[in-house]
This record gives C-alpha cells, structure tokens and sequence, in this order.
C-alpha cells in the first residue's frame, strides 16, 4: 500500500514531520472552540461532525501554492466542476457567518476510491478499498475525468476558498463497514473498548507493520541481568501472583503493562506504557535504545538457537528465533520451542530490566492491528446518526474535563476543549461512524436541529434559509451510494502517516515498479502483471520478515532482485547445469549460489535436518516460501568489508546509507561477486526510487542518462602457501565511470 499526502512539498528525513508539513491546518481558528483550527476533525465548533481536515496549500520557494494531487493510485467516481466566483452578497457561496463581507467557497470536488493490499493469509492478499475526498477545488485538471484512473502524486486539482480564504482544501478518508473490519482485523471489535481491557489473543497475522506491541500481565518473569537460558521455566505462568493481594514472587512484573518495540534503520526503540486503571496508555520511564540490534537480529536469533542442548535444537531453527526477535511471535513455518524465551531489556516501573516478552499471558500485535492503548478507538454509538450532531456519549467523556462536573450547557464548554493539544492528540486517533456532510437530499434532517439547539442555535427564518442556501450550494444530490455508504472516517493525517509504515506493496503497484523498457529488453503490461502476480506475495512477505519494507531497502532489493532474476522471468540460473558449482547453482530471488550458501540457508531453516536427510534444492527456486525467504536469509546474513577490512554482516547497513550510485554499486558487488548487470541494477535503482519517492517529477516517457563512476573491489596482494593472491579488503571508487540510459515510460 502505497500513500502519500494530498500536498508533495520538499522530502523530510522524518516521515511523521514530512507529512505535517505537506498538510498544514488551515489558517482559521473555528470560533469558541478554545483554538481549535476551523474544520478540525472529527468535530466542529458546535459539535457537529465534519468528514476531514480543513488544509492549507504549502508554498513553494517562488511561494506558489502547491497543486492538489491524488494520495495513491485510484479511480474517479465522482466529479463535479467547481462554480466561477463572484462578489454577489446574497449568492450562497458567499456565504459569511462569522462577518459581513461576500466569503466565497468553491464547489469543484473529486471523489477516488482506492483499492489496494496491506497484507495476505497464505497466498491470498488481504485486499482494501477505502475513499479519499478532495473538496472546495477551484480548478479540476483536463486530465481527470469520471470513471477514469489517476495515480499516486498526480495532480488533480487547485485548492480553493473556504469563506473566503483561499488555497485551502477540506480533505477526507473514508470506508465503508466491510473495509473498515478489513483494515483492523477480523477479530478487532469496531466499536469503543476500555483503553485498559487486557488482551485474551494475540493480534492479526496477515498484516503485520510498523510498531510491535506486546501486552505483559503481571507476574511476567523479570531478571536484572541477562539471562544464560533462552527457555521458559516451564509453559505455565509463574503461580502465586495477585494484583488484588499484592503478592508476587520475586522476579516478576508487579504490575501489567504494554512495551512497544520499533526496529528502525539498524537499532531498536523500546517503549512502556501503563495497562491498567484511567491512566493507561501512559508512559512509563524512558525510552530505552539498542544502538545496532536490528541490524544484529540474524547474529542474535542464531546465537539463542545455538546456546539450546542439542535434542532441543532438534525442534529449533535460527529462522523461528529470528521471527520471535523481529515480531515477538514466529510467524512462519519454521520451527521455534515452544517453551522459547524472548528475554529483552525494557522499561518498566522499576527501572529498565530483562523481561521474557514470550512469557504466558503476553499477547503480541502491531500497528497494522490499531491498538486501543495507544488511543485507536471506534466510535458508533452516535445515537442521532442520521444526523450531523454528534452524540456520541464515548466520544463527549474523551473531551470531558475529568476535575468538571457535567453542566447544562454541557457542549458548549466541550467545544472549548478541542482546542487543547491532548484532546486534538487523542482525536487524531479517533474512528468515527457518520454521515457524510455532502449529501444534499440529507440537508434539512441532518441539520434542522440547530434550528431549536440551546447551545448553537441557528435561528428559524434568515439565519436559518441562509445558512440551509449555502449547504445545498455546497453538496450534492447524485453522490455514488459506495461513497454515502463509506460512514467510517479517519483522522486524514493521522492515516496517511499510520499507513505509510504499511511497507506491503500491491501487485498493481509492483507491476509499476517494473520497466517498460529496461536494458534487458521490453517489458509488456501483461508480462509484467503475470510475473508479479507470481512472485508478489512471496517479495512482500520476505520484505516484512527481514525488515526491508521501507521505501529505501525496497528500493534496493527490487533492483537485485529484478537483475537476479530477469524481471522475474527465472529463479533459477539459466544453462548452469554442468557448472562447476552445479548442482549449487543459483536459485531464488536473490540467487543464492555454491554449497556453503545452500548449507547456511539449509541451518537457518532445519531444512534436511537429520532424520528427513538432505533437501530438494529445486524448492529455492519454485516454492514462493523458500525463494524468497532464502533471499531475506541472505540479505541479513552477508558478511562483506565496509568499511575496508572492517567485517559487517547486514546488507541493510549499505542500504540504509541513502540511495546513491556508490550504495547501488556495492549492494551489486556483494550481492553479485562481481559486475554482473551492474549497470542494470543502477537503471533499476533509478527507475523503482522514481516509484516509490513522494518527490514531484516531471512526468515524462523520454529517457534520461545519469553518469557516475563505478565502484570496483578493493584488493590486496598476500602471498599464502607460497601463491600469490590478490585478497578482497573493501569496495573502492574505479578510475572508470558509466552512462547509463533510464527510460521512465510507466508501466501501466
């Protein structure tokens, strides 16, 4: 799934600060709402529901407001050209409730549905449909037409005026009840639950991104120093424990609380927060930081499988450690003990100690689960829902001042807390069932309550024609009924942001990611489609393994993996039969060649442990499991000199230092051994960063040639046994350079 905002100002290295600044709120602070900007969702000044975010176009450094462009590949099923605008007082675009002057607010709006995956069971994608709504356009561009299709970063559309202020757009998200189970999760109730319920299960499985959290009751073992064992002391919990007697062993967590855990460009985060009581989902301490840890998690999930007695081993595999270290569960097929340990040093109420976060009675989620205790809540309990009023008790308690005794005029002074930052930050995570305001035929019975409200009364007569004028000038008799029928609603920043971390790319999205016209030769749409639906669940689900979902690792395995495998024609090496490394010949997705590889990957894995003897080589290249999973394997246990002399393991590391020629060209020599396609794998790079980025190019189908010079491999002469070798010490930037020609014709 990819997404980007409605605004692509310049690249942050921060993703979470990129997309506050490409959708700033808008200029207006909304009336009595104790600074609340106007059009803040999910509510109002007086407490009626809005459908989005009222945003301020960016500027750019020549201070032109920045186009509106769709936020992911979609399909136009609603548009509506925007009315010229005029001075004329009693127009009902003019409409001014907050002054006297003529307040123009464009009409233009374009509806997209989007449909995409986030995930898969097996082989069968876990596939989504949500809608993104662009309103108070002034200027729909020629290119978008009704029913047609548009992609992600594509203009579409010129932020208008709303009562009068101009480059400002209302944006929105929404999905209808059946995508908004499959956005959270079959077993996720879409309705409000008690922020400290403990968990019963552990969390979905077919997505899995971003943040883990691990619920931990109390009485989980504890430890202050690193434990020798990587077994659990028995299956069951240790006895004894109360939280009602206060009695615990030594040892052990006195009370329940969540960890989150975050794996990120080589280190990892942890995190604590309460569980229990009107305080949960509070911090607890500091965050405490593993500077390398992900980077380590082979090295680590191999030294834990190893320190096992040999007839445990016999039921193990670094494969199912490395997944309890990276997921805090084993996810796949290889074998993990089941009395398995995840001893890891967390934050706790009594400083940072080693927990067993595998412990019975943990319970293991992600953020592709939206977890209550970090404020994700479904709110539906509206009991007025055919209207626009919100009332909902849940939602009124989250803004309700705790030290305030309820009052009469309870919603006025509960309209002046959505101003407050805490209240805008649990707001943000709100998931809010209600109608959409854009429904014209709806206006009077959504709206005719303000008429006899005693808080926010719109008077019977002008007040009220005026203001009933402007809605309908504003809204829409012919909506599509999947949009009307889409009443769940996101905060629209909080999502994009929340979905970014998804990492899952979609087969239409993959297929883009293949050139049209490559150095190897064309590329048909059909070819390209069928490949990716081969391969796509396989590249996706090793990515989510060993952690290469991010835009830029993506970026670098789709460029080995498209010259490995020739655009995903063979996963095996074609006339290497009679090899001298045969029958070790290259398989996968990264083709992983000669024995001591295959025997690596063959220990990761406890493929052809004793007593099933040795395995069929031929599942490398045509089980979709093990020829991606062989690659992930290879790509995290790679050892390589970088810097010169200096053994690393992790390929991830090369990586992670920016997408450049110099990164693209040692990831080729490591990967490769040599210069195989090295100039392929740069127009590859090229070609998949253009896909991926959120960066406004040009759209262009001519080629464009990039030059650099080429990195080679550093060698040193040694004389061994009397030979004289010249021995590999690092990589090094040649005396030679290279053009390549990059051809951005879109694969679509």
């Amino acid at each position: 799934m990819l997404i980007s905002p409605p605004f692509l100002p310049e690249p942050l290295a921060d993703d979470e600060a990129f997309v506050a600044a490409a959708m700033p709120d808008g200029a207006d602070i909304a009336p009595g709402s104790g600074g609340a900007p106007l059009g803040s969702y999910p509510l109002t000044t007086a407490l009626t529901w809005h459908n989005g975010l009222h945003l301020r176009a960016p500027r750019d450094a020549q201070n032109r407001a920045a186009p509106v462009r769709a936020i992911a590949d979609g399909t136009v099923i609603f548009k509506r050209e925007p009315r010229a605008s005029n001075a004329v007082a009693d127009d009902p675009q003019n409409y001014n409730p907050y002054g006297i002057e003529p307040a123009w607010t464009d009409n233009g709006i374009l509806i997209l549905r989007h449909s995409t995956e986030i995930g898969a069971t097996a082989h069968v994608p876990t596939r989504l449909t949500y809608y993104s709504v662009y309103m108070h356009l002034c200027g729909i561009a020629a290119t978008v037409t009704e029913g047609g299709s548009v992609w992600r970063k594509d203009p579409i559309g010129i932020a208008g005026r709303i009562l009068g202020r101009e480059d400002h757009l209302h944006f929105e998200i929404c999905l209808s009840p059946t995508h908004l189970r499959t956005l959270l999760g079959s077993a996720r109730e879409c309705t409000w639950t008690a922020p400290s319920r403990a968990p019963t299960a552990d969390g979905r499985i077919d997505s899995v991104f971003g943040s883990l959290h691990i619920y931990l009751p109390a009485g989980t073992p504890t430890r202050s120093s690193s434990p020798i064992s990587h077994l659990r002391e028995g299956n069951a919990s240790r006895g004894g424990s109360s939280a009602a007697t206060d009695h615990f062993p030594p040892d052990t967590l006195r009370r329940a609380q969540w960890v989150e855990i975050l794996h990120k460009r080589g280190n990892t985060t942890y995190r604590s927060y309460l569980a229990n009581g009107p305080h949960a989902g509070e911090p607890i301490g500091s965050a405490h930081i593993v500077q390398g840890f992900e980077y380590d998690l082979y090295t680590e999930a191999c030294a834990r499988h190893d320190s096992l007695e040999a007839a445990v081993r016999a039921g193990s595999s670094p494969s199912g450690w490395y997944e309890l270290l990276r997921f805090g569960r084993n996810l796949g097929p290889d074998a993990l003990p089941s009395n398995a340990a995840n001893w890891q040093k967390i934050p706790t109420a009594d400083g940072t100690v080693w927990v067993d976060l595998n412990a019975a009675g943990t319970f293991k989620f992600s953020d592709a689960d939206f977890p209550g205790y970090r404020g994700w809540q479904c709110f539906d309990d509206d009991t007025s829902e055919d209207n626009q009023r919100c009332d909902s008790s849940h939602l009124k308690s989250l803004l309700r001042d705790p030290s305030t005794p309820e009052r009469i005029r309870e919603r006025e002074a509960l309209a002046r807390r959505l101003g407050q930052h805490d209240i805008r930050e649990k707001l943000s995570r709100a998931i809010c069932r209600f109608p959409t305001e854009w429904d014209r035929r709806t206006i009077a019975r959504r709206y005719e309550w303000l008429q006899v409200d005693e808080e926010f009364r719109v008077e019977s007569g002008k007040e009220w024609d005026e203001f009933k004028a402007h809605a309908e000038a504003i809204s829409f008799d012919d909506l599509p009924s999947e949009y009307v029928d889409a009443v769940w609603h996101f905060h629209p920043r909080t999502f994009i942001s929340h979905m970014r971390k998804c990492g899952w790319l979609s087969r239409g999205e993959m297929v883009q990611c293949i050139p049209r016209v490559s150095p190897a030769g064309g590329v048909p749409l059909a070819t390209a489609r069928a490949r990716v639906d081969t391969w796509c669940v396989a590249i996706n689900a090793m990515a989510r393994k060993f952690g290469l979902d991010s835009a830029l690792r993506m970026t670098h395995l789709l460029a080995q993996v498209w010259a490995e495998t020739g655009y995903l024609r063979l996963t095996r090496e074609a006339g290497a039969d009679h090899a001298r490394y045969a029958p070790y010949i290259g398989r996968g997705l990264i083709q992983i060649t000669w024995k001591d590889k295959y025997d690596a990957y063959a220990d990761f894995t406890k493929l052809g442990a004793p007593p099933a003897g040795p395995f069929n080589l031929e599942l490398i290249a045509t089980d979709p499991y093990h020829a991606g999973n062989s690659s992930g394997f290879y790509w995290v246990s790679k050892t390589y000199l970088e810097p010169r002399k200096t053994s690393s393991i992790n390929l991830s590391r090369i990586a992670d230092t920016g997408w450049s020629t110099d990164s693209i060209g040692k990831l080729c020599l490591w990967i490769n051994g040599g210069g195989n396609h090295y100039d392929h794998r740069h127009v590859h790079a090229i070609f998949i960063a253009r896909m991926l980025d959120d960066i406004d190019h040009a759209r262009s189908t001519a080629a464009e040639t990039v030059s650099f010079p080429k990195m080679e491999f550093d060698r040193e002469s040694s004389v061994v046994n009397g030979r004289s070798l010249r021995k590999i010490v690092g990589t090094q930037i040649s005396n030679d350079s290279m053009t390549v020609s990059v051809n951005f014709t879109p694969q679509r």
